[in-house]
This record gives C-alpha cells, sequence and structure tokens, in this order.
C-alpha cells in the first residue's frame, strides 16, 4: 500500500471518503477483503502486501441495533462496536480502496479505543512501520471483542492490529447485496427426516429426472460421472456429485463418503451432505444432511425399477443386507406392494435379527444367502461385498434383482452366470461402465437405462429374469434436495 502522497499517475487526493452507513435489518450484509485479497476495479492500482503473515478474512452480520457508522473530529468515518455485540466489518471495497493490516501502533489526534487515528511512518514495539504517508485507522472495542472475531491472536492488544485504509479514487463505498449475501441454511438430518418422511414421496420427480437423463441435451439434464477420492489409509473414498436439471431449475452436488470396514460399528459406512445452490447466480441456499436423502432416493428408484421389471404376482422379497439401505427399502417396498413373504440375510445374524425385530411386518431372519433367495420372486442387494454373494444358480428364473451395492469398478455382488444371463438395466450406462464392477468384470451388455424404458423406447420385459444396477445419480440427489427445500421454504 506504499502509494506516494502525491503521485502523477493518480488524481489528488481526496477529500476525506464517506463510508456510506449500512441499511439496517439482517438482511443486509458486507464484506471486507485486505491483505492478499484486494479487488479493484482500476487496472492501474496495484496493492503491496503489507499483512507480514496475517491474513485474515471475515464476514458478519450485523444486527440492527448495532452502531455501525460514527464520525471523528477530523472528519473521516471510521466503524466501531458501540453496543458490545461483537459484530466486524463486513464491507464491499471493489469501489477502489486500498486495505491491509500490519502490527503498527496507533498514534496522533483521535487514537484509542474504537476510535480513528492516524499512522505515523515510524515502527513500534508491536512491529515494523506501514509504509507510506499517515493513513486513518479502523479498530473495534478495546476489550479483545474485535480480535477474536477476526480470529487474530488475542494475547496482543487490539490496536496492535488495526485496519488501514487509503481513498485512492473518491468512489462511494455502497453496501455489497452480491451473490452469498443470505447465509445458507442448514436442514438437518431430523429435518429432511421431517419433511421426506416417505421415499415414496420422491417417486414423480424421480421418474421425470430419469426419463430426463436418458434423453440426453435434450433432457436438460448436466451430470458428469461421479469423481471418486481413494483415501487408501483408511480405506475409504470421498465421492464428488454434481448435477443441474433444467427441468427442475435445480443446481447440487452432493458430498458422500463410504467406507468399506469400520472398526467402529456404530459410524455409518456412508454419510452424505447435499450443497443447494441458485443456478440464476451461484449462491449456496442450503446445506443439507445427505445421509437420509440417498436411502430414501435409492430406494425409492429401486421402487421404480420394481414396478416396471418385476413378475407379475409377485409374493416373495429378499432382502441381503441389513444396513440403512435394508431399512429404506423395506419401507418403500412394503409401502407400494404386496408380498406374502418378506426375507433377511446378513452377514452378521445379530443385525439382521435386530432389523426383523425393527420392521413393521412378518420378516423371517434366514441362516445364509442361499436359503434366503431360493423361491424369491424380487431380490434386493445392499451389501459392502466386495465379491459375489448372490449366485445365478440360485435364483427363479423370472425373478427381478435391484443390485444396489458393489459401487466400484473391483466390487461385486453378483457373479457372472447371472449377469450374463439376465436382461440388464442401468441408472446411467456411462457410470455403469465406469464404476459397476458387475458390469465391467462380468462383460454383460447393458440392455437400457431406467429413464428409456420410463420414456417407453426400450420394453420392460418383466417376463425375464431382470438385473436393475443401481449406482445412484446426481440427479437423483438434485430432485430429491429441492423437494425437501421447498417443503423447508414452506413450513418457514
Amino acid at each position: 500500500m506504499a502509494v506516494p502522497e502525491e503521485d502523477p499517475a493518480f488524481p489528488a487526493r481526496p477529500a476525506p471518503m464517506t463510508l456510506g452507513a449500512m441499511p439496517r435489518g439482517a438482511g443486509c450484509r458486507w464484506r471486507l477483503s485486505y491483505g492478499l485479497s484486494i479487488r479493484t476495479r482500476d487496472p492501474r492500482l496495484a496493492v503491496p502486501n503489507l499483512c507480514q503473515g496475517h491474513s485474515v478474512a471475515f464476514a458478519g452480520a450485523f444486527p440492527p441495533s448495532a452502531a455501525l457508522v460514527r464520525r471523528d473530529s477530523d472528519g473521516a468515518r471510521g466503524y466501531n462496536n458501540a453496543q458490545g455485540t461483537g459484530a466486524t466489518l463486513e464491507q464491499d471495497f471493489s469501489a477502489d480502496i486500498a486495505v491491509s493490516a500490519a502490527p503498527v501502533r496507533v498514534v496522533g489526534r483521535g487514537g484509542g479505543a474504537g476510535t480513528g487515528g492516524s499512522v505515523p511512518r515510524g515502527g513500534s514495539a508491536a512491529g515494523p512501520a506501514a509504509v507510506g504517508p499517515p493513513r486513518r485507522v479502523l479498530s473495534g472495542r478495546a476489550g479483545g471483542a474485535l480480535c477474536r472475531t477476526l480470529g487474530v491472536p488475542t494475547s496482543r492488544p487490539v490496536l496492535s492490529y488495526p485496519i488501514l485504509f487509503y481513498p485512492i479514487l473518491s468512489c462511494p463505498v455502497r453496501p455489497a447485496h452480491a451473490m452469498g449475501s443470505t447465509p445458507p441454511v442448514f436442514i438437518g438430518a431430523e429435518e429432511v427426516e421431517k419433511h421426506l418422511h416417505r421415499a415414496s414421496l420422491l417417486l414423480p420427480a424421480l421418474e421425470a429426472a430419469l426419463a430426463n437423463f436418458s434423453e440426453g441435451a435434450a433432457g436438460g439434464v448436466v451430470q458428469p460421472v461421479r469423481t471418486v477420492l481413494p483415501v487408501p489409509r483408511h480405506g475409504g473414498y470421498l465421492g464428488v456429485m454434481p448435477a443441474y436439471s433444467a427441468a427442475d431449475d435445480a443446481l447440487t452436488t452432493k458430498l458422500v463418503t463410504f467406507y468399506e470396514h469400520l472398526k467402529d460399528s456404530s459410524v455409518p459406512s456412508h454419510q452424505a451432505t447435499v450443497l443447494l445452490f441458485d443456478p440464476s447466480n451461484g449462491t449456496l441456499k442450503a446445506v443439507m444432511d445427505g445421509s437420509v436423502i440417498t436411502a430414501k432416493r435409492t430406494a425409492a428408484v429401486s421402487a421404480i425399477a420394481t414396478k416396471l421389471l418385476m413378475p407379475p404376482f409377485a409374493e416373495v422379497l429378499c432382502i441381503l443386507g441389513a444396513g440403512v439401505q435394508a431399512y429404506s427399502h423395506y419401507d418403500i417396498f412394503t409401502e407400494l406392494f404386496t408380498f406374502k413373504e418378506v426375507r433377511i440375510w446378513n452377514r452378521t445374524k445379530e443385525r439382521a435379527v435386530q432389523f426383523a425385530s425393527a420392521a413393521r411386518g412378518p420378516v423371517r431372519v434366514c441362516a445364509s444367502a442361499q436359503e434366503a433367495v431360493t423361491g424369491a420372486d424380487v431380490i434386493v442387494t445392499v451389501t459392502m461385498a466386495t465379491a459375489p454373494i448372490l449366485f445365478g444358480d440360485w435364483v427363479k428364473p423370472g425373478a427381478h434383482i435391484n443390485a444396489v451395492g458393489a459401487s466400484r469398478p473391483d466390487w461385486r455382488e453378483l457373479d457372472d452366470e447371472l449377469m450374463k444371463n439376465s436382461v440388464l438395466f442401468v441408472d446411467s450406462r456411462d457410470a455403469a461402465l465406469t464404476e459397476s464392477g458387475d458390469v465391467i468384470l462380468s462383460g454383460a451388455e447393458i440392455f437400457a437405462e431406467l429413464g428409456e424404458v420410463l420414456k417407453g423406447t426400450k420394453p420392460a420385459l418383466p417376463e425375464k429374469t431382470t438385473v436393475f444396477k443401481s449406482l445412484g445419480m446426481a440427479v437423483e440427489d438434485t430432485v430429491a434436495a429441492k423437494f425437501v427445500y421447498d417443503a423447508w421454504s414452506a413450513g418457514n
């Protein structure tokens, strides 16, 4: 910020700048960036770094009662925190103000806690001096409230870290009603469950989204194959799943972690967070728990596939696995379909027994996967298996299988015989050929995407033995998150 007092490249130094008073009310927020984050509209302006290792980014909403602007004896304006609220500066300095922080000592007229003062060229015990002419100091109240808010160490006095400004151009500083001026809401798992208490609520939106996705560019769904980052030290993975749906005008990204083997069984194998954005300007509108959304949208898509592909007069439902997805699939399947018998198998029998005791209706716990599968009309695999647990010679001809687990290219739930001798449906061809070990390692041919069946461009073939390989798509999270957010907004 070593701008000379008089420089032919700049206009004469203007009169002390007026920093406009902030409109009162919680809806208006200001930003202040300084140090390495100076923004200016004038390409001639270059602001050296005077932070000397201190780079602090902060933002805080001012309560309506806060006294935000005051005038000192020199006519310059500064900020204080007269109400003791701990509120901090949040101003958009795009109007050509050079700002920096340096450990200097406040001296001169008006110096003191919460008041404007001037900074001499000389040094101080707190650190080297700022270079350049005297500059107006904006500081907080005594007592360290501002320092705590800024994240600056509180062991030093507040005035050791003044905020300096120098008016280069006489442009007014405007309150910034910019993107992100309203903080995003957080919608936790309980609130998501409240507004999405039944997975079947998502069926119309999911059917439309699947059909739109399979229509290609004309369907208005933009969705890359998920990016998966391995965490080899801990046997885990982080998945990033962005999508935009033009039909819903909804934009989201889901972050999901999944871990193969956890020592702490109380921690879910899959955890997720969904970020919902305003697609018109990119503002983050909501951060919401994604685990409930993932469980319910996955089960709802399996239910859509089952409605289309299961044999007529299906009587026996079999679930392999007893985790979160087993519960969500059981709930929607017993809501939408009528089965005379429900069977469950899990590698840990205790969890299968626990599942059966929590179910709304009778559930038969089976000692082996083969026992559970034999004679079943609809089979759901929701396991963390990395090698096949379901074999073709066990499966009743004409049965329908929803294969939900094994979401990595080297993981399997179904053996080659079952994959090759069944009609294979997927949610996404690209994803299945990239991520599904069942598809990649078996070499099975994909007959259709589920969206193609919904559009009517491919037949369902319920008389055949069918497999729906579900990997889960970001657009499913998008429509589910929008449903939850809209329901939450209507109630608030």
